[in-house]
């Protein structure tokens, strides 16, 4: 795969492969209040199926707890509560498949369902398998803070795949150099030394691991699970699926008036500040997004000739009919009554 347009926005990382990170950083320093101000992340978010983040965001996070104390310790604890489901339904294939080759396999052939942050890729050199991982975007710390992280979960989840640790040889680091406790913590869970200055990233495996058999291959389970990982679409622009996002829910809240940015990002589990940003990048606003929403929901109302303009007024949040008549005319440059007529004409 590719590296995206736009390799670190919206909707990058399922908030699933997340929630490891999010948790453990509660117990080592962080609050949630401090994570939604930093980072716009919520708990909400995060437990909520379905949800995503950026992948700046995830850099983000590292830089935040490599500040604090304890780093290392922050960064095995939230390894250590990975498994499967941190992988959404990609790690439920992976996890029925016959053999570790072909969980490796599967990962590499869906993981752009879950994470589009990064690229991971396994080559098999003589006695060797080495399992690569290139992340878009700058190099920036929180970039190679997250690529030693997504090495040692890779073990563990290979760890959890086979319920054996995996024959580890070594691992590499993008990092130019690592303080020598956090070294020995990480080599001492891996069971190998860190090389550090690589390029990418990598685990190295002995590759007669790949034919290890996984702890609960299923042929039917992983024939559905890769049946319905085929059958989703491709995921929309960041652009699309956040407004997207935005206009249901003012659509859900018009009928009680005019919706604010606030009660919108609370329904979408987003902070309002992060919200308003997200916008802003997209080069547009929320006052925008609510504009261009009830100028769509009004041509759909006026073509249905049993709403009064005084009821497609209130459908459209409007405590005035006038301010709908003055809305109107500055979309349209006519009045309700004159669209209605065109409209019923040209049909």
């Amino acid at each position: 795969m590719s590296a995206p347009p736009n390799p670190l926005s919206d909707g990058d990382i399922d908030t699933s492969n997340v929630r490891p990170a999010y948790e453990a950083s509660l117990v080592f320093g962080a609050t949630e209040a401090e994570l939604e101000a930093a980072l716009g992340w919520t708990r909400t978010q995060i437990e909520t199926v379905g949800q995503s983040v950026s992948g700046a965001s995830t850099h983000a996070h590292f830089e935040l707890m490599y500040r604090k104390p304890r780093y290392a310790e922050f960064v095995l604890d939230a390894v250590r509560r990975h498994d499967a489901s941190t992988l959404g339904i990609v790690g439920l294939a992976c996890k029925t498949a016959p053999r570790v080759a072909d969980a490796l396999a599967c990962h590499a052939r869906f993981q752009h369902l879950t994470n589009r942050s990064a690229r991971y890729s396994t080559e098999v050199t003589g006695e060797r398998v080495v399992i690569i991982e290139r992340r878009f975007g700058p190099a920036s710390l929180g970039s190679v803070l997250l690529s030693d992280y997504a090495i040692l979960v890779a073990r563990q989840l290979l760890t959890t795949l086979s319920r054996e640790p995996p024959p580890v040889l070594g691992a590499r680091s993008r990092r130019a150099c690592m303080p020598e406790a956090e070294r020995e913590r990480f080599e001492a869970f891996l069971g190998a030394s860190i090389t550090v200055g690589a390029d990418a990233a990598a685990l190295e495996l002995d590759a007669s691991f790949l034919s290890t058999p996984t702890a609960v291959a299923d042929p039917e389970l992983e024939a559905y699970f890769c049946g319905v990982l085929e059958r989703v679409p491709p995921a929309p622009s960041p652009e699309a699926r956040l407004i997207e996002d935005v206009r249901a829910a003012i659509r859900s809240r018009l009928v009680d008036g005019t919706p604010t940015l606030a009660q919108v990002a609370r329904s979408l589990a987003i902070g309002t500040r992060t919200l308003q940003r997200r916008l802003v990048a997209h080069d547009t606003t929320f006052a925008a997004v609510l504009d261009s929403t009830r100028c769509r929901l009004a041509e759909a109302h006026l073509a249905d000739s049993s709403l009064s303009l005084a009821e497609v007024a209130w459908l459209l949040g409007y405590v005035e009919q006038a301010s709908f008549y003055r809305a109107f005319r500055r979309w349209h440059a006519t009045t309700p009554e004159g669209w209605r007529r065109s409209a019923t004409a040209r049909s």
